[in-house]
């Protein structure tokens, strides 16, 4: 999945970001869409990360489970 077809279907996404980064605020999420500077951001600020592990945690982490379902996600 790329970055653009997951900014097609934000909203519907929202659980599985919250399944892959479980610090994040789903309302909080909803406000960085199309932004992946400010996500990356707020992804290193709520789980100790730096900025540049923020944006390495959203290519390996946010992308390829975002076409999972967040069920799938929670029992690994």
């Amino acid at each position: 999945m790329t970055w653009g077809d997951l900014l097609q279907n934000w909203h519907c996404q929202i659980e599985c970001l919250v399944a892959c980064f479980p610090h994040a605020d789903p309302e909080a999420l909803v406000r960085f869409r199309g932004n992946r500077d400010l996500l990356a951001e707020y992804i290193a600020d709520t789980h100790e990360l730096t900025l540049a592990e923020g944006f390495e945690a959203i290519e390996m982490r946010l992308l390829p489970c975002a076409g999972r379902p967040a069920d799938l996600l929670a029992a690994e």
